[in-house]
């Protein structure tokens, strides 16, 4: 998966760079057809608000987007919380695509009444 990091005026170090993009190639495994991931981080400046570290990602791949922000006091904790999300996401998705994938097919006859008896049994 390839990450794409972004800056808005806001100076990252390359240790939270590295962390950060560990931590998004996390979500490639959970879902493996997730081809690229953008992280935007941004500064709040507003004086009233105390976390004021805000992140968005947003994963693509196979005509899927998922995106998620959040806002933390440091840009690591708000990553965190944004992999959090995106994971939650991932997983409902990957549920919804796999439980559509599986036909529902009615049990037969002889198979129901089988069933009935052993559990009656």
């Amino acid at each position: 998966m390839d990450v794409v990091i972004a800056y808005g005026r806001k100076i990252v170090s390359d240790e939270e760079r590295s962390r950060c993009e560990e931590k998004v190639a996390h979500l490639g495994q959970l879902c493996p057809g997730l081809d690229r991931a953008e992280v935007h981080f941004k500064e709040e400046h507003s004086r009233r608000i105390d976390d004021r570290e805000w992140c968005e990602v947003t994963l693509t791949g196979h005509g899927l987007v998922f995106r998620a922000h959040a806002t933390a006091r440091s840009p690591l904790a708000a990553v965190d919380l944004v992999v959090e999300k995106l994971g939650h996401q991932l997983h409902r998705t990957k549920g919804r695509i796999v439980e559509r994938s599986i036909p529902r097919h009615r049990p037969s006859r002889e198979n129901a009444r089988m069933y009935l008896r052993v559990r009656t049994a």
